[in-house]
């Protein structure tokens, strides 16, 4: 039986796809060579201590935007990280200091603000919301 959260993945992929994204699964963590050192795995898994203060999104890749004529009206691909989460989740703007919510957080307003697409979701609507957040972002005139 799959998990809440694998039910969630699997509508969030899906409707990524439905915007043309590509985005892979980003397994992170910890795991012991034949020699006993740890060797970590996963995009910005560098350290424990980075690992406290952010936390990379369980799906990475881009999302195909075309920029308009007055910007020559080609296509480029921008970074995204969307953290699925189960059904039911609660996105708020601030998450405890300690909780992988909030170093999840921190890394989906760095992607954010540098231009790329982030954000919690767990069903199809949370993917359209961060694509209609990114789209009015890049269009005001800020």
């Amino acid at each position: 039986m799959a998990t809440p959260e694998a039910h969630a993945s699997q509508e969030v992929r899906n409707r990524a796809s439905d915007w043309k994204a590509r985005l892979f699964r980003n397994n992170s963590g910890v795991l012991m060579n034949e020699v006993g050192v740890p060797v970590r795995f996963g995009l910005g898994n560098e350290s424990s201590k980075f690992n406290k203060q952010f936390k990379t999104g369980d799906f990475v890749g881009w999302f195909p935007v075309t920029i308009t004529p007055e910007m020559v009206g080609k296509t480029v691909a921008v970074f995204a990280n969307i953290e699925a989460k189960a059904l039911g989740f609660k996105i708020k703007s601030v998450y405890p200091i300690k909780s992988r919510e909030y170093a999840q957080n921190k890394f989906n307003n760095l992607v954010e603000d540098n231009g790329g697409i982030a954000g919690f979701a767990s069903n199809w609507e949370d993917v359209d919301v961060i694509m209609q957040r990114f789209y009015k972002r890049i269009q005001s005139n800020e």
